[in-house]
């Protein structure tokens, strides 16, 4: 991934996002899925996915279990199609009462986006 650059001036914030967003060549995704489960079974969540091999074509970068509304915080990324059959595999595990996902659509390089903040 790299970044485009873009002439900016001090007020057009629209240019400045388009200089920090991140730009995928290979049509690679990141997707958060948020997940609540049964109470207590967040352990067996991550072994479900783990046992099922549901991160065979597609990377999970994180599994966070989180207080709130979801209990669980899953960070995929690779291929679309891969990766949308991970989240439907995962919402088919028996005690998985509610998923929401989330499809980033830019992506930003911590580098490129405090360079910008600093100056």
């Amino acid at each position: 991934m790299r970044a485009s650059r873009v002439p900016t001036t001090g007020k057009d914030n629209k240019a400045i996002g388009r200089a920090i967003i991140m730009t995928s060549q290979d049509d690679t995704v990141r997707v958060y899925v948020l997940v609540e489960v049964q109470p207590g079974r967040e352990k067996e969540f991550m072994d479900e996915v783990l046992s099922r091999g549901l991160i065979r074509n597609s990377r999970v970068e994180r599994m966070d279990v989180v207080h709130g509304s979801f209990d669980l915080v899953v960070m995929l990324t690779g291929a679309m199609k891969d990766v949308d059959a991970r989240v439907i595999a995962m919402r088919r595990i028996p005690f998985v009462l509610r998923t929401e996902t989330l499809t980033s659509f830019g992506m930003f390089n911590w580098e490129h986006l405090s360079d910008r903040l600093n100056k």
